[in-house]
């Protein structure tokens, strides 16, 4: 008599075992926590319990058990770990030479670290456009953390490519141009320093909003900067919520400093003037980075391709007449 198939075949598990599968799993074996590795992938706890409901199915292990109040891994996922991670490693040299050329193709989870001193339109279009070429793709868009952190990231295959302004790059790790921004400062339209020459004097005087610092002991990327230069400057204001800048400006005499893009992002919709910042002050230069494991992979070469342009688009564009210039 004939066999029956069993319902999930060695064949039908290869083709569901994708690497957004596989990077949850990962992380599931790395956290053993449904909700921490949900917060460290950047999506829902709802989300990667599908997950592990699947690969639960395709594994046939329940992988992570309830013991007292906390979950532990079974010896099968155990022994799974570092199958996991060389495979999450190697992932190159299996999709490049099939998929990298046809974006449409690719069913890929793109993790991509970054600051949200980008201007908005610059993610907008990013994902417009993965969504148009690459649609069976998603895209995970994460802070950087700490500084130093995304080193970690790159090396672990938790993010493909880190949007940077920092300098320091450990050798193994490759970048390239995206933009440079000029610096300049925000402030309402009808603020003391917005309708005169700003001077240095009147800059260090006034009350700042600035984001959080991202390296201990030394501040922001600015603060930095203004310290290699003998300026110090007064925070009334520090959050990683930039967002709530445009408001707080447009209501109060605090000043906040950052590139041009953003600085026109700032004023739609909000009566804020753009000033020329009162020093001579290294520009935001943003790189994109990657690591040198993944510098040929062709479809995050496709990805970084596509980051570049975006931002080359964007650096192409008249610049906005806004407040003050």
């Amino acid at each position: 008599m004939p066999t029956t198939s069993p319902p999930h075949s060695d064949e039908d598990a290869a083709r569901r075992l994708d690497e957004p599968l596989l990077r949850s799993l990962d992380m599931l074996l790395t956290e053993t926590s449904v909700s921490r590795a949900a917060a460290k992938l950047g999506i829902a706890q709802s989300a990667l319990s599908r997950h592990l409901k699947t690969l639960r199915q395709l594994t046939g292990d329940e992988l992570l058990v309830r013991v007292g109040n906390r979950m532990v891994l079974t010896e099968r996922a155990q022994s799974l770990a570092a199958p996991v991670k060389r495979i999450l490693a190697d992932m190159s040299l299996i999709t490049s030479e099939a998929l990298a050329l046809l974006p449409h193709e690719l069913r890929l989870s793109f993790r991509i670290a970054t600051y949200d001193f980008l201007p908005k339109r610059f993610f907008a279009e990013l994902v417009e456009r993965i969504n148009r070429k690459a649609p069976n793709c998603d895209l995970v868009i994460c802070g950087l953390g700490s500084h130093f952190a995304h080193y970690r990231q790159l090396a672990d295959r938790e993010v493909d490519v880190v949007i940077t302004i920092w300098p320091e790059l450990p050798a193994h790790l490759r970048a390239a141009s995206l933009l440079t921004e000029p610096m300049v400062c925000v402030m309402r339209q009808d603020h003391p320093l917005a309708s005169g020459h700003m001077t240095l004097d009147d800059f260090q005087r006034a009350r700042h909003l600035v984001s959080l610092e991202h390296v201990p002991g030394q501040g922001t990327v600015i603060e930095a900067q203004l310290a290699e230069l003998g300026i110090r400057i007064q925070p009334a204001m520090h959050t990683q919520f930039l967002s709530l800048a445009p408001s707080i400006l447009a209501r109060t005499d605090l000043i906040f400093s950052t590139g041009r893009l953003l600085a026109e992002d700032f004023t739609i919709g909000q009566p804020l003037a753009i000033v020329p910042f009162p020093a001579e002050i290294k520009p935001h230069r943003f790189r994109l980075v990657w690591h040198e494991r993944t510098h040929k992979n062709r479809a995050l070469r496709w990805l970084r391709n596509e980051i570049t342009e975006v931002a080359r688009e964007l650096a192409q564009r008249p610049k906005a007449i806004t407040g003050v210039s």
